[in-house]
């Protein structure tokens, strides 16, 4: 039985571990033995140079063992590797040039940087308003790091002719426009199993321990509470709708910003003092953090979904997948990541709005509940198997 390497984060609680596990499982369903390739991230993520020293030390047995297989497909985001630029690049180059068979899956790769900071701040300079002009520019080169990692890495995957896989056509587009690389391949992110069975229990459950009535609308939010989820405009657009509607949110704070001696995360200070203004504690309800099967679950069962996110350069989305494949109205924002996913596959549980518009998603929202009980079930062109199925064929000549 031929091997398949996945490098990932299989064990740390995010999107990127999840997504890996099911891809472990839907290539092992093909008859591909898959060997998991763990990063420490607790380890590669330090910057305590002794502990940086154990961590390439890892990243060469894990090297190792990738020369023992058939293939390996690596999951990229440059974070997973290391936190200094040089590290991530090191780390990188070590892993792919392991095996002659390597593919490799960007999730987030930016390649243009959002120029919006440094016109404001050219502005600001023309206006002698040197304070506000320095503090764009400092914005502006902060957020060109991470593009200018993505464009790194990339080079560095290319000069390999290693294959690549992208979420969007735009992703592929670019690539091909700035590096002249044609060797991408695009599949949308899928995670819903092809034969998955709703069970309302866990919701009904929640309702009932709760005390909602049964004239109640729930609304949800799924995954780890970040900023860029648009947690603050949904709670501003709880306001314009009935009291009978209840915004639940399913998820916790991210791991990765949880801190030594930190009492309160700001973002989830901010929120919490907010429902609090807004007098809404009888409306929103942060639920936690739940089980995959129940997660799922509570995504098919809710009456919708929101999903306000705002633009951060994203290509794919765990939770915007799954909430997508199985629940029965999704209000999602006018984010570019979504105008890229609606070109490769049409849904029809789906409606947007403006990223921060509280009145459009407010009415929306009651748009899409006084239609009929869930809206027309959606032909599946991408799914677990079909992605699957790329990632076997990547690795063809096996």
């Amino acid at each position: 039985m031929k091997k398949i390497g996945i490098v990932s984060s299989f064990s740390d609680s995010c999107g990127n571990a999840y997504f890996s596990k099911i891809l472990v499982d839907s290539i092992s369903n093909l008859g591909y033995e898959v060997v998991p390739l763990e990063l420490d991230l607790k380890l590669l993520q330090s910057v305590t140079p002794s502990v940086r020293k154990i961590a390439n030390e890892c990243i060469d047995k894990l090297c190792s063992r990738i020369k023992e297989l058939d293939g390996v497909n690596i999951q990229l985001e440059p974070g997973l590797y290391g936190s200094t630029p040089m590290d991530i690049r090191s780390r990188f180059s070590r892993l792919i040039s392991a095996n002659s068979s390597v593919s490799v899956t960007l999730h987030s790769p930016r390649l243009i940087a959002d120029v919006t900071q440094q016109r404001q701040a050219i502005k600001a300079l023309t206006r002698l308003n040197f304070k506000v002009a320095l503090k764009k520019y400092l914005t502006y080169k902060a957020s060109n790091l991470h593009i200018q990692m993505n464009n790194d890495l990339i080079k560095l995957a290319i000069k390999r002719g290693v294959k690549l896989i992208v979420h969007t056509m735009r992703a592929k587009e670019q690539i091909s426009s700035i590096f002249g690389y044609s060797n991408v391949d695009v599949h949308p992110l899928k995670i819903i199993s092809d034969n998955f069975v709703q069970d309302e229990n866990c919701l009904r459950l929640i309702k009932k321990n709760l005390e909602l009535d049964k004239a109640d609308v729930v609304i949800g939010m799924f995954g780890f509470i970040n900023e860029y989820k648009g947690h603050t405009m949904a709670i501003n657009t709880l306001i314009h709708l009935p009291d009978n509607f209840k915004l639940l949110i399913f998820g916790r704070q991210h791991p990765q910003t949880i801190m030594h001696n930190c009492p309160v995360d700001g973002y989830l200070n901010d929120l919490q003092e907010l429902i609090v203004e807004k007098k809404l504690q009888n409306r929103v309800y942060f639920m936690g953090e739940y089980s995959t099967e129940d997660f799922i679950n509570l995504a098919a069962s809710v009456d919708a979904v929101w999903l306000p996110y705002v633009e951060n350069g994203q290509d794919g989305s765990g939770i915007a997948s799954i909430c997508l494949d199985v629940s029965p109205r999704v209000l999602c924002s006018s984010s570019f990541a979504f105008d890229e996913l609606f070109k490769l596959e049409k849904y029809n549980n789906v409606l947007r709005f403006d990223i921060g518009n509280v009145l459009e998603l407010a009415t929306k929202t009651k748009m899409a509940l006084n239609s009929v009980d869930r809206f027309a079930a959606h032909s599946r062109k991408y799914t677990c198997e079909s992605q699957a199925k790329l990632y076997v064929r990547c690795h063809d000549s096996i």
